[in-house]
């Protein structure tokens, strides 16, 4: 690794470290109240004061943990309802692009394993107030590219004046990691020298007598050795032989001239781009001053400053997410659910430790002359169930043994103890606002309604927390997906293929696309589907991709298909088969639309099948109008016959008037032509009928 910093004297010096160092130790003390609250999550609830009370009765050290099972079921709620990221385009161009990137998102988050360091980033938070998650290109070349890692809160410090809730607006942070000297030789090479003078303390290099001959370097690594006045043990242990390894992560504020393209991108002008000159000379874009954070980070093992550097994320961003529960109003100290559930689980502790105890002890009341035996083994033979305690025959007191010596016990009041534990451990969800349905638990509520309507008001109380959840995540997946586009804009012609599991739905899309022969600069730098110029963002996918929220939804539409009709419980089968957990989904769906002669939606088919199905349409089109012009035909027929037999009956009609012949003959024939007519005007009504409602049906198909 290059130290980008010319001078010693630039960047996060020395300094300025034990000034952040200092800052540090006058931050309130939060880390204690989230370690005892993360010991209660375990089970180690009872201080060393009770303990060595209990010790001395002789009591078991009796922990009732209801802390736990209430912290585990939010955390299988986390799991049952999460729901996937998904890349969302701010546009319609970007569309396709959106797709293409979803899909090398999903693999990257997958291999990540993002969503387990997500969930202990949200255990974390319940449980201390606080997780971190690193976004950073994994430096093991075998393993997978990127890496999403939980950071335990011991690790991070931060500026205390950061008041976003993802703390993404800290002037500094420093992230703490023990390294062992073989690890940190192979990561520093050029800094091995140093490294080993530190661990012996400079010993050897002090004892040279010629300086003079000694890299400068080391020299000035042992005069940062010699102005530390922080404790050796801070940052080195000799015994294990490891070293402290502090990234120093700071923002500085950078102003500078920025272009705007016509898409809305804003871009930091880069004079030594050609694009960017280009662009400006030209008239297209114009320089606009703008200031805007940059982050750097300085790397320090004790008083040696190994590096300092841009952040190598994009854009040099903040590789470092929280995820903050709440935070006080005063203090802005961050703490988590388990902080307002302690009270009532003191008080559990405190019910049953007395139970048993009272169960356990006896109060003995004896005039002094009432037994030989001492008081000790009165004890023990009192808390014993056979043992044995003879009186002393020459006692004073010989009235009765009652007056003389008793054994009494506090039993009655053990029920109002138990009361008691009853009420805090009531008191222990309802101050979580977590609730018995909630945990798979008996409640009060019968009825299935009732049951998720108590779900439901659990998650309402838990809003808070979940939301902060949910926005921390988006940024964790904000930063993989620009560590991807940051790969990808470098890279021309790529091939990814979307829907790989849906034979009907799987495509190719090129991104970065050019023309054949030509490189990416060529073409004033223009390409298709081109990741540099994407917009967009991350967001929830509209349906959870959980087996269990699958389950619920497939009971509740079988319970819907139970109240249909046949004809329609047909079309709704294949809803049904996409909630089951099925090998070869899309053939079985297929075999069930074949056998139900259910047609398949268009968007659904594949290419072949939507070639063939446009076809058969366009069949279906030519067959239609043949039979149209076939009915119109016939149409203007009978229309022509209909004049010629009107002509005739005028006729008809005329030569009665004239002649005034009155002949059977000829009436029978005027009833025959009338008949005829009738017929005729009665066909082509019905034709008339059909060929409305076949226009109908045509406007009814068209989709607007």
């Amino acid at each position: 690794m290059v130290d980008h910093v010319k001078k010693l004297d630039e960047g996060l010096t020395l300094e300025k470290l034990l000034k952040l160092m200092g800052a540090i130790d006058a931050q309130p003390d939060w880390r204690s109240p989230a370690s005892i609250a993360c010991a209660y999550y375990d089970g180690d609830q009872l201080s060393d004061s009770i303990r060595q009370v209990l010790q001395e009765r002789g009591q078991p050290e009796i922990v009732h943990n209801m802390i736990g099972p209430t912290i585990d079921g939010v955390l299988g709620m986390e799991a049952r309802t999460r729901a996937d990221l998904m890349v969302s385009a701010d546009d319609d161009a970007g569309e396709e692009l959106a797709q293409a990137l979803n899909e090398e998102f999903k693999d990257a988050w997958r291999l990540a394993n993002a969503d387990r360091a997500c969930s202990d980033a949200y255990a974390a938070q319940l449980k201390a107030g606080l997780g971190w998650v690193e976004v950073s290109r994994n430096p093991i070349p075998f393993g997978a590219k990127y890496r999403v890692k939980f950071v335990h809160r011991r690790n991070i410090w931060w500026d205390w004046h950061s008041d976003e809730i993802d703390l993404s607006n800290t002037r500094w942070k420093i992230h703490k990691k023990w390294m062992d000297l073989d690890e940190a030789y192979s990561t520093f090479p050029d800094h091995k020298e140093v490294l080993k003078n530190s661990v012996n303390d400079w010993q050897d290099f002090a004892n040279i007598e010629d300086l003079k001959s000694e890299d400068p370097s080391l020299h000035a690594a042992w005069h940062d050795y010699e102005s530390w006045d922080r404790a050796s043990t801070e940052w080195m242990d000799t015994e294990r032989e490891r070293v402290l390894l502090q990234v120093v992560m700071y923002t500085i504020w950078k102003r500078a001239h920025v272009i705007k393209l016509s898409d809305g991108q804003v871009l930091e002008y880069d004079e030594n781009n050609t694009v960017h000159i280009a662009a400006v000379q030209s008239g297209k874009v114009k320089l606009e001053y703008a200031a805007f954070p940059k982050t750097r980070e300085a790397w320090f093992v004790g008083p040696h400053r190994i590096i300092d550097r841009f952040s190598p994320t994009p854009d040099a961003k903040d590789p470092l997410v929280g995820f903050v529960g709440y935070k006080k109003d005063k203090s802005g100290e961050p703490y988590g659910l388990i902080s307002r559930m302690i009270p009532a689980q003191d008080g559990i502790n405190s019910r049953v430790i007395r139970l048993n105890y009272l169960l356990q002890a006896r109060r003995i009341i004896a005039d002094d002359d009432a037994t030989n035996l001492s008081e000790r083994k009165l004890k023990e033979e009192v808390e014993k169930p056979d043992g044995y305690i003879p009186l002393n025959p020459e006692r004073k007191n010989k009235k009765s043994i009652s007056e003389s010596f008793s054994v009494q016990n506090d039993v009655g009041i053990a029920a109002q103890q138990f009361s008691l534990m009853q009420n805090d451990i009531k008191l222990i969800q309802d101050t979580a606002g977590v609730y018995n349905s909630m945990l798979g638990q008996d409640s009060n509520a019968t009825s299935g309604v009732a049951i998720a309507n108590l779900v439901e008001q659990g998650t309402t109380t838990l809003a808070e927390l979940n939301d902060n959840f949910h926005y921390s995540r988006n940024k964790v997946a904000d930063l993989l997906l620009a560590f991807i586009i940051e790969d990808m804009a470098g890279r021309d012609n790529v091939d990814i293929t979307v829907n790989r599991k849906d034979k009907a739905k799987k495509k190719t899309i090129r991104i970065n696309g050019t023309e054949e022969g030509q490189e990416a600069q060529s073409s004033k730098g223009k390409r298709n589907n081109d990741v540099a110029r994407w917009r967009g963002h991350i967001a929830l996918m509209p349906i959870q991709a959980t087996p269990t929220y699958r389950q619920q939804q497939a009971t509740l539409l079988t319970q819907a298909m139970a109240k249909l009709p046949e004809t329609a419980q047909a079309a709704v089968v294949p809803m049904l088969v996409e909630l089951m957990d099925l090998p070869n989904k899309e053939e079985f769906l297929s075999t069930i639309r074949q056998a139900m002669n259910i047609p398949k939606a268009q968007e659904d088919m594949s290419e072949d099948e939507l070639a063939v199905f446009k076809q058969e349409q366009e069949k279906a089109q030519v067959l239609e109008q043949m039979q149209m012009q076939e009915m119109k035909t016939k149409l203007e027929k009978i229309v022509l016959e209909n004049d010629k037999l009107a002509a005739q009956i005028q006729e008809i009609q005329s030569k009665t008037e004239t002649e005034q012949v009155k002949d059977d003959k000829v009436i029978a024939e005027t009833e025959q032509i009338l008949t005829d007519i009738q017929r005729n005007q009665t066909e082509i009504t019905a034709m008339k009928s059909t060929l409305t409602n076949n226009i109908q049906s045509q406007l009814d198909a068209i989709q607007v």
